[in-house]
């Protein structure tokens, strides 16, 4: 094999190896998870949802992983993709039942629950609109994955219990 073959297949091969952690990060919550991932982000006792283009559901903002990717930095990524909002990303809050990983994120400005938010252009096919929602406005029928919609109740009910952070 020659150099330049070695050195595109070691190129190749690298993201399997190495995990890139290019993503802001909570110090001392950082972990090495690879997974689908997304953000739960809360304020003022309501939480930032997402309504996805192709079927109208509500779901929190997230996605697939890249390879090489943390689960983390997939949640920061999906999450600036798709609302144009730049997170921090905090501890990892529980796994959904399709091995999704929720992590608890925080706004890296200051947003506030009653500005409009806007779908950024470069995710208009993907979301049709988002906005800031209490518990009291979620329904089953409206949640992207309805098997995991207690879960999920559980999981906001627990985090609105915590004090604000970072």
């Amino acid at each position: 094999m020659t150099l330049n073959r070695l050195i595109i297949v070691a190129l190749l091969l690298l993201p399997a190896f190495g995990a890139l952690a290019d993503c802001p990060r909570v110090p001392g919550e950082e972990d090495d998870r690879r997974a689908n991932a997304g953000c739960l982000i809360v304020q003022d006792d309501k939480v930032l949802l997402i309504t996805h283009r192709w079927g109208g559901k509500l779901g929190v903002p997230g996605g697939t992983l890249e390879a090489g990717e943390l689960a983390q930095c997939t949640a920061y990524r999906e999450t600036r993709e798709e609302t144009g909002i730049e997170v921090v990303v905090g501890p990892r809050v529980r796994v959904m039942k399709n091995g999704f990983h929720l992590y608890r994120c925080y706004p890296a400005d200051a947003q506030t629950v009653n500005a409009p938010l806007p779908v950024p252009e470069s995710s208009r096919l993907e979301v049709s609109a988002m906005g800031w929602y209490s518990p009291a406005q979620l329904r089953k029928d409206d949640w992207r994955f309805p098997y995991q919609f207690e879960l999920f109740l559980n999981v906001l009910d627990e985090q609105l219990s915590l004090p604000p952070s970072p």
